[in-house]
């Protein structure tokens, strides 16, 4: 990271890539940014003319509770659709082809 004294310029890196450009920063301000799965935000503060930084990884999101695809709800339904086929295929075929089984 890189702020200047006299200009307020700040310029963010991460990794070697620069994120962020901001001009004349010579207030107090937060910025947000990813650095892979991880969310960061970097407050800047200023008092009496000094900058203080801090930076306060956020705890992420739990993607299990959001994608939850085979939960209970999709379980029963399809097991109940399974039973039902079965039960139909049974019958169809002792009706019209008493013969085979």
């Amino acid at each position: 990271m890189y702020h200047g004294e006299e200009s307020g310029h700040l310029i963010i890196f991460v990794n070697g890539e620069i994120i962020q450009i901001s001009f004349k920063q010579l207030e107090t301000k937060n910025y947000t940014f990813m650095i892979e799965n991880q969310l960061i935000e970097l407050g800047i503060s200023e008092e009496n003319g000094q900058f203080s930084y801090e930076v306060i990884p956020q705890l992420p999101k739990s993607v299990e509770d959001v994608e939850k695809t085979f939960d209970k709800h999709f379980w029963i339904p399809l097991i109940f659709l399974l039973v039902i086929l079965n039960l139909a295929f049974y019958f169809v075929k002792h009706k019209f082809f008493p013969g085979l089984g």
